[in-house]
């Protein structure tokens, strides 16, 4: 039971951290729904049993496996995730398709939140970006939404969060966030 409780605290709080990001942008129905399959059956008994406390379980578990069957699963039901948008069913190529706007902010917010969760106290405007760039290789976005995510996190490293707040709430003023 443990690792239970330990696995629900960690992941509420990443949620309230994400949830607070998406407020702030202007994203309620986002900041509410954020990771919502977290919680079900098929991610959180083996997120459980992977707990680590420093990094996401999935890591563990893809290191015990070779795969995640928890990530398929969360990445599959949460369009915030780059690989949600990725199409290579029968082409034996990655294609990503173009993020909506809604879902390029989340991402960004739930960058920030998974760090501020894991790196404490270390966690600086300049973390977001440091993940990208630590990440980028491993990430296939379409050419659009890099531009963009690389725009809004050196924004933030360069300015602060208040940027991201600002960008999010004018997408949404004129309704590209609806």
């Amino acid at each position: 039971m443990g690792n239970s409780w330990k696995h629900f605290k960690t992941v509420c709080k990443h949620k309230w951290e994400v949830g607070k990001m998406c407020f702030r942008c202007g994203l309620y129905k986002q900041g509410i729904t954020h990771d919502l399959s977290k919680f079900s059956k098929a991610e959180f008994k083996t997120s459980v049993k992977y707990y680590q406390g420093t990094s996401s379980p999935i890591d563990a578990e893809k290191k015990d496996k070779g795969y995640s069957f928890t990530w398929l699963h969360h990445r599959g039901r949460n369009p915030h995730h780059w690989e949600y948008w990725i199409d290579n069913l029968g082409t034996r190529e990655n294609k990503a398709g173009e993020m909506q706007y809604r879902y390029v902010f989340e991402m960004i917010c739930d960058w920030i939140g998974a760090g501020k969760v894991y790196l404490g106290d270390k966690w600086t405007i300049k973390s977001p970006l440091e993940y990208y760039n630590a990440n980028k290789d491993k990430m296939i976005l379409h050419p659009n939404t890099q531009k963009l995510v690389e725009k809004y996190l050196q924004d933030i490293a360069d300015y602060g969060l208040r940027t991201l707040v600002t960008r999010a709430r004018y997408h949404k003023k004129i309704k590209e966030l609806d």
